[in-house]
């Protein structure tokens, strides 16, 4: 550790010598200020009660904490320990972005799933003479997150005066999946042509189902895709710690000099690399 001690005192002070100059860092803040705006956009629709700061501040402390176990584990020479500590600062945002990004499809799956029943619960109440914001606020209280909070969220925006074409707008930004916006546009045109809106609201549940169980057949047969991506993902990682357990000398030989620290960071990065792309290949978009 006190090996690494005059790296960190060069980085901080190159850090503070940049502090010094705004127009080198006033880009670089108007990039943080978009990402921090679309990480508070985020964590509200996944309805995290936490702020983006604190959020990506966790994920920092992670990191490091990987860091450090990293430098107590394998002992390496200090100009890899500097190396890894420049690579593990940006893998912890992108570990934070990427966690977040999933929990949000993650929510706006479950939305997707639920609406369909929540359009004809809405229809219901057209068709028993409650007007449409009487409807909404009887899928909120029958419905549980996130199509509960969504519609609660509209029947609060009409509250404070936003139209309820504009606040079904919000909702379709907000739950960006093709349904969401179907919906939003089924409501803007029946407001100007009249009609039947409970019966749209049923064509539009239909719909939204055959989508449902067209997508589920396609995922069924590239099932078997991602499977053999995770396997061959997994194999070289299996085959490595199968190496590092039972041949003492190979173990030595990859974790304790640095030829060894960088062969195993390049094959990790190029094993991570091809089960992305595997995945990638195989992923469906609904």
């Amino acid at each position: 550790m006190a090996a690494v001690a005059p790296f960190a005192i060069v980085l901080f002070g190159v850090a503070a010598i940049g502090l010094l100059f705004t127009s080198f860092w006033a880009p670089i803040l108007k990039r943080l200020e978009g990402i921090g705006t679309q990480f508070t956009i985020d964590l509200d629709i996944c309805d995290m009660r936490i702020q983006p700061t604190q959020y990506v501040l966790v994920w920092l402390g992670i990191g490091v904490g990987a860091w450090v176990l990293t430098l107590l584990l394998l002992r390496p020479a200090p100009l890899i320990a500097f190396l890894l500590l420049l690579a593990f600062v940006p893998l912890s945002y992108l570990m934070a972005r990427t966690w977040l990004r999933r929990k949000r499809a993650a929510r706006v799956a479950l939305f997707r799933e639920q609406l369909e029943t929540a359009l004809r619960t809405l229809a219901g109440g057209l068709r028993v003479g409650l007007g449409i914001r009487q409807a909404l606020i009887m899928v909120g209280e029958q419905s549980r997150d996130p199509v509960k909070l969504e519609f609660t969220r509209v029947v609060g925006l009409t509250n404070i005066g936003m139209s309820i074409l504009d606040a079904f707008d919000q909702m379709a930004l907000r739950m960006t999946n093709p349904e969401t916006g179907m919906l939003a546009r089924v409501i803007r045109v029946q407001s100007q042509t009249g009609g039947d809106l409970a019966t749209v609201l049923d064509n539009l549940a239909t719909t939204i189902r055959d989508r449902r169980r067209l997508f589920r057949r396609i995922s069924a047969v590239t099932a078997q895709g991602r499977a053999t991506g995770w396997l061959l993902g997994m194999l070289p990682i299996g085959v490595g710690l199968f190496v590092v357990i039972s041949q003492p000398m190979l173990r030595g030989a990859m974790l304790q000099t640095t030829l060894g620290q960088v062969l195993l960071a390049i094959a990790l990065a190029l094993d991570a690399l091809a089960v992305y792309f595997l995945l990638k290949i195989t992923k469906v978009d609904p």
